[in-house]
């Protein structure tokens, strides 16, 4: 079959959604053929992707919105539309498949509504965008033949907006990749000491609350790494000044990813908008227990005493407590960490995606 991907994010943008949509891509070409289309940027792409002509979405810094010119003349020989996005992206999809009347499946990434904040601090116009956008994004899934998302509360947050029907598909873990590693040459690295480490990797926004994970290094005992970049970096960074013990490391290569997975002893994820929390499985692939927010899915991905711990976003005490408890339990919860993603590989996932394409081409 041919499929075509149609993303409102893709590289040179680094997030959980382009990895995703690039592991499923090297996947699925085993079998079919792929392409993709998406927003322009400084990437080189390979001869099955697609760049349109963007311009920067100046609310949210290194996202783009595209203007797909002439899609349907690129993308006039699929079988079947899959859009990962729900913005200019994502109604180039809807065209091109109502043109072709091609079946079309749309896998939810993002809860847009979680970030109207950056548009505006304006409660009042903040509410009015936000009845928009719900209504733009119930139309839209309820035009598509399958909607998948990662997780089961979000597919209970999208049943509860009026979404017809919702089906569960993990992003997948590449098992091959995230494995424990040696976490010696990422210590020399970048001069971490010998002793207790805790972190948090994953790209810098407001939601993601690293104010919690700053806000406990007075009593913390050891190293604070933070690893990433994002529109909220120079917030968060202002917040670690003089905090001797919290290091911002930058980006990191998805290599030096499994060093710095393998050398935490906890990773911690105060994160309240994941749809999946990949960065929390991949470290726990790694062998490393998480302690995270008690919010969307990490209420699934993190199992309770089982893989790691939930506080609640904001209780710093709580939070102290829960990563001194997975201290103790570290082994157990590493051992329960690589059983959990199992259940997440991305071999999976591409099995179950295929199903679904084959579902609806019919055969």
């Amino acid at each position: 079959m041919k499929i075509g991907i149609f993303t409102d994010t893709y590289f040179p943008q680094i997030n959980g959604v382009t990895f995703t949509i690039k592991a499923w891509k090297d996947r699925l070409k085993e079998t079919h053929d792929v392409s993709i289309y998406y927003p322009d940027g400084k990437y080189k792409p390979e001869h099955d992707e697609f760049p349109f002509k963007s311009m920067e979405f100046k609310f949210y810094k290194g996202y783009k919105v595209a203007f797909p010119v002439d899609v349907s003349r690129k993308a006039k020989d699929l079988d079947i539309v899959h859009i990962h996005g729900l913005f200019s992206m994502a109604l180039a999809g809807l065209y091109v498949s109502k043109r072709y009347r091609l079946p079309r499946i749309l896998t939810y990434h993002t809860p847009a509504d979680q970030y109207i904040s950056y548009m505006t601090k304006n409660k009042t116009l903040q509410s009015s965008l936000m009845k928009l956008y719900n209504l733009w994004e119930r139309k839209l899934l309820n035009s598509c033949d399958v909607v998948t998302c990662p997780s089961k509360p979000i597919r209970e947050m999208l049943l509860k907006k009026g979404v017809n029907d919702v089906t569960v598909l993990s992003n997948g873990i590449d098992l091959e990749f995230f494995k424990p590693a040696n976490p010696e040459p990422f210590r020399k690295k970048f001069g971490i000491k010998t002793g207790k480490v805790i972190g948090f990797c994953g790209r810098f926004g407001y939601e993601k609350h690293l104010e919690d994970l700053i806000g406990i290094a007075d009593e913390f005992d050891g190293e604070i790494l933070i690893a990433g970049v994002g529109p909220a970096e120079e917030h968060f960074k202002k917040l670690g000044k003089g905090k001797k013990n919290v290091k911002f490391i930058g980006f990191l290569t998805r290599e030096e990813l499994l060093e710095f997975y393998s050398c935490l002893d906890v990773f911690v994820f105060p994160s309240t908008a994941e749809t999946q929390g990949l960065v929390a499985l991949e470290a726990m692939a790694c062998g490393t227990p998480v302690v995270g927010a008690d919010a969307m899915a990490l209420k699934d991905t993190i199992q309770e005493g089982v893989n790691g711990y939930r506080y609640n976003q904001g209780d710093l005490k709580k939070l102290m407590q829960l990563i001194d408890k997975a201290y103790k339990n570290k082994d157990e919860l590493a051992k329960n960490g690589l059983e959990t993603v199992k259940e997440h590989s991305l071999h999976n996932t591409v099995e179950k995606l295929n199903e679904i394409y084959e579902k609806l081409a019919g055969l």
